[in-house]
């Protein structure tokens, strides 16, 4: 699979680089029509953007410059890396895996 944000919804995330607030983003399979969603949770302070990224089971956060296109474009990157299983935190094994391993 290979879900990406559309142009549209990459157009309300660079906007929102410039607000504190909790939204939602869905990223698309365009081959098959699978969704994912994706819930951002943002806080501007200053001139820094803390963004806390929840997808499924998975939380992620980031800090990156406020009101920013660069930004937007590594949220939408990290958005993406998330869905498709390719951010390293997102492959990490289920909590009931790692507190067996500890035992």
């Amino acid at each position: 699979m290979s879900y990406a944000l559309s142009p549209n919804a990459f157009a309300c995330l660079k906007a929102q680089t410039n607000l504190t607030g909790k939204f939602t983003h869905i990223l698309r399979d365009e081959a098959n029509g699978a969704r994912a969603k994706a819930t951002l949770q943002t806080e501007v302070y200053l001139d820094q953007l803390n963004v806390v990224i929840r997808m499924g089971s998975t939380v992620n956060s980031l800090t990156v410059p406020a009101n920013n296109l660069g930004s937007a474009r590594k949220i939408a990157t990290h958005l993406e890396a998330i869905a498709n299983g390719q951010l390293d935190t997102a492959g990490m094994p289920p909590v009931d895996q790692l507190l067996a391993d500890a035992a």
